[in-house]
């Protein structure tokens, strides 16, 4: 008699059997269908930029009267890129002076305002608009930039601009702007990209699949809206780690995304991004933007070699002149330091008994961009000698200086300001006085003289010290941290007056 444990044993065995002689055969090459991996989607900017070790002109202005703040950033010498720059932020100025009525002018404040921090500042494009906007409830515009691309040659500038104010965000634009610093190409992050519809496929795709969808049915088409708001996405594309990144704009969707659990249409206090690397965005590219995509290493761009070199429009910026006379002396060098150091210039007015003892030194200040100005040879009150003795004193200063600086030398200071008709007519070239005139000559206090010499200038001024004086030696970085902090731009005459400094007696600009 066969067991119960027996007979189970025998059935189940025979069911493996018969299951077995019933199952299909199998294909040992079948590999289940993988999702194409064509990118990623980003919940937060993309790592910016650090732009310490970027030689840039750094630019910054406020105007209380027109409500506008605006920070920017040139590169170095005359470079396409910074008319483009330029052309953003003063379309910015220009909108918000009409929508309050008033005519921009550049405008100084106390050393409180602490303005001597300029140019661009990592990951500020990315913050919320209520956060640049700030406390103020009056509707004013602020304008901020970010270095994202920096890479062989290749430099990408960000140039956000918001208006609105602490209760509504009534505007808020991106244009980013890419050069080759060796051909001198610009363009806009939308000229990066040829072929829109290329990259919709794959945009829509990545998204898709983050919100949680599995489909794997092809994307259709882009509308005409669509196409055109991705291309206003890509304005604000930027290359990271061999990837593109494209913010996805407020309201973005598609019909592959409608019904999914996970989606989230992007909005200002929840904005996304697509990564997509560059065998998904490659046929998409341009010249131009191949250009951009391919380089590669640490940025060798473009290198100063002083703020006189570098574009400083001075009906943007608040300008003024600081001249020094007398020199070149022991202290010069160490004034020249200070300027360098805070890429600020200025004009030297050389005596030239001085100049032939110092000739390094009159190099020196015309290879940093420093202007360079005729004293006269001996310091002697012009008005005081023959005609012959004036073009003497003028001449033989002109010729020497010339001969070491490589300059035109086009400007005079008559010592102690001693001026007539006569010795005007004898020079035949402008006679370079001053508004401001610190006295660092007369034995006041380092603490009186800076004050005053920070204090003093308004816009356009021409202030006058020696770099033979050793209390301007020793309160010269202090002075111009303070002309900085209060917003100036320090110059030297020909940049105060566009290149054309008119003839005749000069004390200011208009």
């Amino acid at each position: 008699m066969i067991s119960r444990k027996v007979l189970a044993t025998v059935l189940v065995a025979a069911g493996v059997v018969g299951l077995s002689a019933c199952a299909p055969d199998t294909d040992s090459s079948w590999t289940p269908v993988q999702w194409p991996v064509v990118g990623r989607m980003l919940t937060a900017p993309p790592p910016p930029v650090d732009p310490a070790g970027i030689a840039l002109a750094s630019q910054r202005i406020r105007n209380d009267a027109v409500r506008v703040e605006a920070r920017w950033a040139y590169l170095p010498g005359a470079h396409p890129l910074n008319e483009k720059v330029e052309a953003t932020v003063r379309a910015a100025i220009g909108e918000q002076s009409a929508a309050v009525g008033v005519v921009y002018e550049p405008q100084v404040f106390g050393v409180e305002a602490a303005l001597r921090e300029r140019g661009c500042v990592a990951g500020v494009t990315a913050l919320p608009a209520a956060e640049l906007l700030g406390a103020s409830t009056d509707s004013h515009t602020v304008v901020v930039c970010e270095i994202v691309h920096a890479a062989g040659s290749t430099l990408g500038e960000r140039l956000r601009v918001v208006r609105g104010s602490a209760t509504a965000v009534e505007s808020d634009q991106i244009t980013t702007l890419y050069t080759d610093g060796a051909t001198g190409a610009v363009g806009d992050g939308a000229s990066l990209i040829g072929e829109t519809d290329v990259l919709w496929e794959d945009v829509v795709s990545v998204a898709r699949r983050a919100a949680g969808g599995l489909s794997l049915i092809a994307v259709a088409p882009p509308s005409d809206e669509q196409r055109a708001s991705l291309g206003r996405a890509l304005q604000d594309a930027s290359f990271v780690g061999g990837e593109l990144v494209v913010p996805l704009p407020v309201g973005f969707t598609a019909p592959e995304l409608e019904g999914l659990a996970g989606w989230q249409m992007p909005d200002a206090e929840h904005p996304v991004w697509v990564s997509l690397p560059r065998e998904s965005y490659d046929p998409a590219l341009t010249d131009f933007g191949r250009l951009i995509a391919d380089a590669q290493g640490p940025f060798a761009g473009p290198t100063t070699a002083g703020a006189a070199f570098d574009r400083t429009p001075c009906d943007l910026v608040p300008c003024m002149a600081l001249t020094l006379d007398d020199g070149p002396s022991g202290l010069t060098d160490g004034i020249l330091d200070a300027l360098r150091d805070r890429h600020s210039s200025a004009t030297f007015f050389m005596l030239g008994r001085n100049a032939q003892n110092r000739p390094d030194t009159v190099r020196r200040v015309s290879a940093e961009g420093h202007e360079i100005g005729n004293h006269t040879w001996n310091h002697s009150d012009l008005t005081t000698l023959t005609d012959e003795r004036i073009a003497a004193e003028l001449q033989s200063t002109g010729d020497l200086l010339r001969s070491l600086s490589g300059q035109a030398v086009s400007t005079f200071r008559p010592p102690y300001g001693a001026l007539n008709d006569r010795v005007l007519g004898v020079a035949s070239m402008p006679a370079i006085l001053w508004s401001v005139d610190t006295r660092d000559w007369a034995g006041q206090s380092d603490a009186d003289l800076l004050s005053y010499s920070v204090s003093a200038p308004r816009v356009g001024t021409i202030m006058l010290m020696h770099d033979i004086q050793g209390a301007t030696g020793r309160v010269m970085p202090q002075v111009l941290d303070g002309l900085l902090d209060r917003g100036f731009s320090l110059v030297t005459l020909s940049k105060l007056f566009d290149g054309q400094i008119p003839g005749g007696i000069v004390r200011y600009a208009p």
